[in-house]
């Protein structure tokens, strides 16, 4: 299949999930769907083009980063690092709503912090722990207090 078309394909996914996410997050049927379907389709996509992409001795390894560049010269395996940043991205933003839901912060403070999860993972998540630190009223946290 056109990695272009899977491309596409997995990005429309991803960007309908976030906004599922964020319109029902407190709907218990959008948590068992993204994980028990879409992570699981993804996860597949991304398995079948992972191997694809590192198969055929293109050399590479994880110790540097030149040799973790030289993994990723396939398209193919490109595509597959892109699915997998798209997945966590996702699942770390499912976290972020379910924890807010549980301590009942506004979805419209949950705004911007879904919105950098899902362009710029990290940043998201640190702007969640901070917004959580502030209701809690302490640091260091517990994922699961």
């Amino acid at each position: 299949m056109n990695l272009e078309l899977i491309f596409s394909i997995v990005n429309t996914t991803a960007f309908i999930c976030w906004i599922f996410l964020f319109v029902l997050y407190h709907k218990r049927w959008v948590f068992r769907t993204l994980f028990s379907f879409v992570f699981t389709a993804m996860a597949l996509v991304y398995l079948f083009y992972i191997l694809k992409g590192l198969s055929g001795g293109g050399g590479g390894g994880f110790d540097t980063l030149a040799n973790v560049k030289l993994l990723f010269t396939k398209d193919e395996a490109v595509l597959a690092g892109w699915i997998h940043y798209l997945v966590f991205d996702l699942f770390v933003g499912m976290w972020i709503c379910h924890d807010a839901d549980i301590r009942g912060i506004n979805r419209w403070i949950l705004l911007p912090c879904l919105l950098l999860t899902f362009m710029l993972g990290p940043v998201g998540l640190l702007l969640y722990i901070l917004i959580r630190m502030i209701y809690l009223k302490k640091f260091p946290q517990d994922p699961y207090a």
